[in-house]
């Protein structure tokens, strides 16, 4: 562990304007040490929410460690020399705060929301977590259980059990094939010791952010972070393994058959990742961004139509984009009777099949870029939400703006749109189904034959 720098008990470091316009400017400052800081005011916010990243997740450990930064982020709620675990979750809950944390293929998160005038209890408590704590042998055991039963309930979910299949086959050959909160294996061989090893290395300044958003003062934000920064300090980043490179992804049927009365389906495309290299954005994820509205994103999307209100064969039915820092995948998934599975395939082909060849109407396109531009919006009027977007973008060196963003969308094409869905969906696709025995051979002939 790097030997923690002396830092001055103020900073006179200078914040920067990394985005915004105006009165919610998007500031930055670093500490010595490594630590960043940044955040958003929201003009009459009476709430205040942080978040503290780590640059870390589950696609940067080694396979014997598999899980350990979820396993990381459930030991450090157990208590620090001063506090409980209990005395943790009462000192947010007694001001009517939330405490919470989630872990991630590429970062985990801590964070907690509160009035503004209890900012400094937010900020005291979750960074006494993440530089104080004891990670006791009896924690570690008292979590392991924990964790061992979240995976048996994992097992029990179809939808987890479909996503798992999607990304064993589309990034195979990388750490993103493997879930975030490990095998039953992995975590019963983890000890203590390398639990509190990675937290050491990981849980440095430069691998870390503070950021805020709501009722905040950047200045006094950065002020209450300098005993956290002095704690955590190093001159850089701690390694981590390299991330892998997926290779190309085999289309094929995937089936896992459980005693479940319904079947879980997802058909799954690989597509890029969040850049084309290093710094530079893909420019092409907004169309396909709109190409999974036009599909499957609401009750007013082609799918939804033909196969939930036309022919009654589901009860819901959805298309999605997502993307990792290199590699992402657009999917689209529904849940119905196994023997309709094969049909609701047929029509997801026939769909995309004419999106490739005759494009979409501009009516089509007018009304996603509408709704993009308002889910976009009202998703991030609260302060959590602000938070996490600041947080995020920090992470991954992107501080656009919400008008930047929705720029990108507005000028996306018919052209556009149709040129994303032959470059991404004519190839053929992993399809996978987990639930009762369904038609492989169907199936298999589907995929076989694509578009």
């Amino acid at each position: 562990m790097t030997k923690p720098r002396s830092l001055p008990s103020t900073t006179s470091t200078t914040a920067e304007v990394v985005g915004g316009t105006g009165s919610g400017d998007i500031l930055r400052t670093v500490l010595p040490g490594g630590l960043r800081v940044v955040s958003e005011r929201i003009a009459g916010s009476r709430s205040f929410a942080v978040g503290f990243f780590a640059n870390t997740g589950s696609r940067h450990e080694a396979p014997h460690l598999h899980g350990v930064s979820h396993f990381l982020e459930h030991v450090l709620f157990k208590g620090t020399r001063s506090r409980g675990p209990e005395d943790i979750s009462a000192a947010i809950e007694e001001v009517g705060g939330d405490i919470n944390a989630y872990t991630a293929k590429e970062h985990t998160c801590f964070h907690a929301r509160v009035l503004g005038d209890n900012r400094d209890v937010a900020v005291d408590v979750i960074s006494d977590m993440l530089s104080n704590s004891l990670i006791r042998s009896s924690d570690v055991e008292a979590e392991r259980a924990v964790i061992l039963d979240e995976i048996a309930m994992h097992a029990d979910d179809p939808g987890e059990l479909a996503q798992e299949l999607v990304s064993a086959r589309l990034f195979t050959g990388s750490p993103l094939e493997r879930n975030v909160i490990g095998s039953t294996a992995s975590i019963e061989a983890m000890g203590r010791r390398q639990i509190a090893s990675y937290w050491r290395r990981h849980y440095r300044g430069p691998s870390l952010v503070v950021a805020a958003a709501g009722m905040v003062d950047h200045e006094h934000l950065v002020e209450s972070l300098v005993p956290f920064a002095e704690k955590v300090a190093a001159d850089t980043a701690a390694p981590r393994l390299p991330a892998g490179r997926t290779r190309e992804a085999e289309p094929g049927v995937l089936l896992l058959q459980r005693p479940f009365e319904h079947a879980q389906a997802v058909m799954a495309f690989r597509s890029p990742g969040l850049f084309r290299e290093p710094g530079v954005l893909d420019e092409t994820r907004p169309a396909l961004n709109l190409l999974a509205l036009i599909l499957g994103g609401g009750m007013s999307s082609r799918l939804f139509v033909e196969v939930r209100e036309r022919r009654g064969l589901a009860y819901s039915i959805d298309a999605s984009e997502g993307a990792y820092a290199d590699a992402g995948s657009f999917e689209v998934e529904w849940g119905s009777a196994a023997a309709r599975v094969p049909e609701i395939a047929g029509l997801v082909r026939d769909e995309i099949g004419r999106i490739i060849s005759d494009g979409v109407t501009d009516t089509e396109l007018r009304r996603v870029k509408g709704q993009m531009t308002g889910q976009l919006l009202l998703g991030h009027e609260g302060a959590d939400a602000r938070m996490s977007r600041v947080g995020n973008g920090e992470l991954l060196g992107d501080h656009r703006t919400l008008d930047d963003i929705i720029a990108t969308y507005q000028a996306v094409t018919l052209d556009d749109v149709q040129a994303a869905a032959r470059a991404i969906l004519s190839t053929a696709p992993v399809l996978t189904v987990v639930g009762p025995r369904v038609a492989r051979a169907k199936l298999t002939r589907l995929v076989d034959r694509w578009i």
